[in-house]
């Protein structure tokens, strides 16, 4: 067998990174996974630049940077703005100056489209209207790097994907109820219903309509894209149906068991957009069999693999 090809995964210890690196062939590539456990910043590009001198990967998966929920998002937009600009620019710049042959795809996400949409949202819908205030600066860095993706290629012929995932959640996830988002915190609050008998209190009214794709079926579908799509159109990944944040707890309660009828509703916290619904035609005519699963089994996977939790599936 001949050398394996290099892939490197910038984010391999966040939720969508580590999903890639699980999903990924490890027979076909040996996998560079930079860190700052391990001393690298993609804030710095003196350290970016020495990582693509020193390596000329086939592909770079770069779903890196600073994520949260509402609260955070809203407390640290200028962070959020800048911290996430400089990744993708550092790594585009590097590239294009020591591993121009590398493929990369860029995970931006479906909260650059407008606040108000027709439903489902296609691509289309890129800088076509105002954005929410709750994650402006967060949006705006994702256009930032869609747009250098374009024109790096353009200019420079870099090959790249722009893939906009919707709202993840999976095992990994950021359970911390300050930064973590919604789908996660609504995942750690029923289970500790459940098990700490803790009360039940969301943010808002929880009327607003999310999808929720598990992690490792996003990260197949970024892996498929990355091997086999060669155009310049971005992309949306979900999974093209939706439900309320009412009835994503509903569903949650139902899989653990819990007593749902009691929760408080603190309606002094903000709602965020009222419905995100992702169209995924333009996926599907590229990757035709691809099939997410039920948040209900995606739900049992994060109780066994983040809760040491066995659901009884013989009763759901």
């Amino acid at each position: 067998m001949g050398e394996k090809e290099l892939v490197t995964i910038f984010g391999a210890t966040g939720l969508l990174g580590g999903a890639i690196f699980r999903s990924l062939d490890k027979d076909k590539y040996e996998i560079s996974c930079p860190s700052r456990k391990g001393d690298f910043d993609l804030l710095c590009s003196e350290l970016v630049d020495d990582y693509f001198k020193n390596n000329k990967p086939k592909y770079v998966y770069m779903v890196a940077g600073l994520v949260g929920g509402i609260k955070i998002n809203s407390e640290r937009g200028a962070d959020f703005l800048y911290q996430n600009s400089m990744m993708i620019l550092n790594v585009l710049e590097s590239v294009r100056r020591f591993s121009p042959n590398s493929k990369i795809l860029y995970a931006g996400s479906t909260c650059i489209y407008p606040k108000e949409n027709p439903q489902p949202i296609n691509e289309d819908r890129f800088l076509a209207g105002k954005l929410e205030d709750t994650n402006k600066g967060y949006a705006l860095a994702k256009i930032l790097g869609i747009t250098a993706c374009e024109l790096y290629r353009e200019q420079y012929g870099i090959e790249s994907v722009c893939v906009m995932p919707t709202n993840l959640y999976g095992p990994g996830d950021n359970y911390d109820l300050n930064s973590g988002h919604f789908l996660a915190s609504v995942i750690s609050k029923m289970y500790n219903a459940k098990v700490n008998c803790k009360k039940l209190e969301f943010w808002g009214t929880g009327n607003p309509r999310r999808e929720a794709l598990f992690s490792e079926d996003c990260a197949s579908a970024c892996i498929y894209l990355c091997e086999n799509y060669s155009g310049d159109e971005m992309i949306n990944i979900g999974t093209g149906f939706d439900n309320s944040i009412k009835e994503y707890i509903e569903l949650t309660s139902k899989v653990l068991g819990v007593d749902s009828s009691n929760i408080s509703w603190d309606l002094s916290k903000p709602d965020g957009t009222f419905e995100k619904r992702t169209d995924i035609t333009r996926l599907l005519n590229i990757m035709p069999n691809f099939k997410p699963r039920s948040f209900e089994d995606g739900v049992k996977k994060v109780l066994e693999k983040d809760f040491n939790y066995k659901v009884n599936l013989n009763k759901n």
